[in-house]
């Protein structure tokens, strides 16, 4: 048992005299049989190593004090021959609270007397409760930061004489058991500083292990999330593409390549005559089916049907004149494949392609010889003669 002499450093407490409360009270023995029993249980619970009891008795008990209690207790047999003072804190309900206390180690017959220190507060039910930031344990780890108003008062109140005078007569008494028994003297001077520091080791391993852990969860994480948001946008990729596919007949026995260059790997051939689909273009290439796999033939081997640009660029070099226009909102079947561009102009990309039995909507005829329509929730260009 050690008490942990904590300084404050600012000054809002030591220069605001409504701010120290009873501090330079003197103490009173304590007679408030709830705070007797909160204390009472909480040193019970402690030496069973009851760390759950623990955190419904006090708030603000880190992880790493949780870790200590659990070693530390494992030594202790009981605590006995409680004795608690108090002085008012900072709020109506805290209380500055000083328990002198003997504690018994498993298998040594003389107890260690000792001083703890709690900061008693009421809950808006009327509950007692120990505040855990300011016992010895966080105050000497700096786990978490503590109120300076109430870290102000307790460095007043442990300057105190009537304090000061409890101190010494529990150090007194501690020096008497040492020297009247050395098993204890050599367990703490010791075992226990020796397995204290063994289990600090062990601690820092689990955190840094857990912190590893942690983050290799989220880089999973991580990368499974872009797995599937890569995995979404090929899907979607690939769903446009189905969308926009026509048809196209091999005019020549040509190559299939693995990608949209003549020296990517050969994948196979395909005969003259053989009809494909075809998904998209790339430079002098055409993607499309092969086999079950999106694969890569050249253009100028490929003659499309309807739905390409052939057909709208056969139509404008046949002068076609163009008389047909309609009204927003008319609705069109499509006769045969045909391209839904982005603008009007034949070499514009495609929005969409639209097939034999397909619906169009108009949305507005232009003198050009284009109309726009919507289809499946697309809008572009049809060349006019087309519809």
């Amino acid at each position: 048992m050690a008490l942990v002499v904590f300084l404050g450093t600012g000054e809002s407490a030591a220069g605001d005299k409504a701010l120290q409360g009873g501090v330079y009270k003197s103490f009173k023995e304590n007679k408030n049989n709830d705070l007797t029993k909160l204390i009472s249980d909480y040193y019970k619970a402690y030496a069973e190593g009851n760390t759950d009891k623990i955190q419904k008795l006090a708030t603000n008990i880190s992880d790493e004090e949780i870790s200590y209690i659990k070693f530390y207790s494992q030594y202790i047999e009981k605590f006995s021959d409680m004795e608690v003072v108090t002085k008012e804190g900072l709020n109506e309900g805290d209380y500055f609270t000083s328990v002198k206390v003997n504690l018994k180690y498993e298998n040594i017959d003389t107890a260690a007397p000792g001083l703890d220190f709690f900061y008693v507060q009421t809950d808006k039910d009327g509950k007692l409760f120990i505040n855990g930031l300011y016992d010895s344990f966080n105050q000497e780890n700096n786990i978490y930061e503590m109120d300076t108003n109430i870290a102000d008062l307790y460095s007043i109140y442990i300057r105190q004489q009537d304090f000061l005078d409890l101190w010494a007569g529990v150090q007194s008494d501690f020096a008497e058991a040492l020297e009247s028994d050395a098993t204890l003297k050599a367990f703490l001077d010791e075992s226990l500083k020796e397995a204290h520091v063994q289990w600090n080791q062990e601690y820092k391993a689990q955190v840094e292990q857990a912190e590893q852990e942690a983050a290799k969860a989220e880089e999973e994480a991580k990368a499974k999330a872009e797995e599937e948001a890569k995995a979404a946008e090929e899907a979607a990729k690939a769903q446009q593409e189905e969308e926009n596919a026509f048809k196209g007949k091999t005019d020549s026995k040509v190559n299939v390549r693995a990608a949209a260059d003549k020296t990517s790997e050969k994948l196979g051939s395909v005969e003259k005559g053989t009809e494909i689909t075809i998904y998209g273009e790339e430079g002098d290439f055409y993607k499309f089916d092969y086999n079950g796999t999106k694969a890569y033939i050249v253009k100028s081997s490929v003659k499309v049907s309807n739905g390409d640009d052939t057909e709208e660029q056969q139509a404008e070099n046949e002068n076609v004149t163009i008389t047909k226009s309609y009204a927003k909102g008319d609705k069109i079947t499509i006769k045969s494949t045909t391209n839904i561009r982005s603008k009007m102009d034949t070499s514009s990309s495609k929005v969409a392609v639209a097939y034999e039995g397909d619906t169009v909507e108009v949305v507005m005829s232009y003198a050009e010889g284009w109309t726009k329509v919507k289809y499946k929730n697309k809008e572009g260009f049809i060349r006019t003669d087309l519809l």
